[in-house]
């Protein structure tokens, strides 16, 4: 199976369609990122999504800090299996439930042997992937490309000052919330230090761009993001894991971590260049959404009509792509009459 790219979509007959030239690649891209996002947050995906829109990960989560923040190709997080046993993930309203249990942690300590009493709670969205250590520090920023240094491409960082006040500066004619860096060959540093951070902005750059905090005293420089080229925001979901094991997925060079697999929810990464891939890979199925927008940009009743008629045809395109990949007639379905009193934990039946 061929994965879709961008290309396909501009060699196929989907710019004639929608009246459009076939190398016309600003508009053809626009095309193709509002259809994969009208497709991917259309209520008929439901939680799982449609096919290629949800993928198994690994990750290794430390039990003295017990969070996982995820890459900007992660949306959510659908199911989570810690030392296997699958673990309830609850949302942010969760913890203020009235008569509920509260807010998280609590005691007994983050290490917890029998599994009992494991969730995974979503936390706020997270700026960097490891919070900053040892404040006030300042920020350098590494350009990994020789061509970002001499293009004057720029990048923001927002935040508090060493005082615990919000940085503003001049740019130009403007007064903007950060301060500006132009990246610099190997490297360019903050001119003063940050107690938090709260922002990162930055061009498109030819190369990936790490963030490192930087010691004013001994000048020790710790990783806390690296942005993909294409990526010009940092805001990444961050989950919290109560009550990580302590005894299970040995690891003999590192015996602090608990690994955890999950199948998580991909996010769209909008298209740009011929190369990219699709989140959304029915290409029937993108070709009638572009056409449905198409026509929902016209005044007209008829047309909104054929909007909505391009629509159902791409909702019925994914939903015959799922039946094709995962089977009509074989749901994972799991039903537990007893809860978690199995039948072999009461040593009885004979499952024991």
């Amino acid at each position: 199976m061929q994965k879709l790219r961008l290309y396909d979509v501009m060699t196929s007959r989907m710019p004639s369609l929608v009246g459009l030239c076939q190398d016309n690649l600003p508009a053809i891209s626009n095309y193709v990122n509002s259809a994969q996002r009208r497709l991917l947050y259309a209520k008929e995906a439901m939680d799982e999504g449609w096919h290629g829109t949800f993928a198994e990960v690994v990750f290794n989560v430390s039990r003295q800090t017990p969070y996982i923040t995820f890459p900007r190709e992660i949306a959510r997080l659908e199911a989570l299996n810690v030392c296997n046993i699958p673990v309830p993930i609850q949302n942010s309203f969760y913890e203020y439930l009235s008569f509920g249990n509260g807010r998280m942690p609590k005691s007994p300590p983050w290490c917890n042997g029998n599994g009992i009493g494991q969730n995974a709670f979503t936390r706020n969205n997270a700026i960097t992937f490891l919070e900053m250590t040892s404040a006030p520090q300042y920020i350098t920023a590494y350009a990994t490309d020789a061509q970002d240094t001499t293009g004057l491409k720029r990048v923001l960082i927002q935040g508090l000052d060493a005082n615990g006040n919000t940085v503003y500066s001049q740019d130009v004619d403007q007064n903007v919330t950060g301060v500006f860096l132009t990246l610099e060959s190997p490297s360019i540093t903050t001119p003063m230090t940050f107690s938090s951070i709260n922002g990162i902005q930055k061009d498109i750059t030819v190369g990936p761009v790490r963030f490192y905090q930087h010691d004013p005293t001994t000048g020790d420089e710790i990783l806390l993001l690296t942005m993909e080229p294409s990526e010009q925001t940092a805001n990444y979901r961050r989950y919290y894991l109560h009550n990580l094991p302590c005894n299970c997925c040995p690891n003999p060079s590192n015996n602090t971590q608990v690994q955890v697999t999950a199948i998580a929810k991909l996010e769209l990464i909008p298209v740009m260049v011929q190369t990219d891939y699709l989140l959304i890979q029915n290409l029937e199925a993108i070709i009638e959404e572009c056409q449905s927008i198409r026509y929902s940009q016209m005044d007209d009743l008829r047309a909104k009509q054929m909007a909505a008629e391009r629509h159902k045809q791409a909702i019925g395109l994914l939903n015959g792509e799922l039946c094709h990949y995962l089977g009509m007639n074989t749901p994972a379905v799991g039903l537990f009459p007893f809860g978690s009193a199995r039948l072999e934990r009461q040593k009885i039946g004979s499952l024991i």
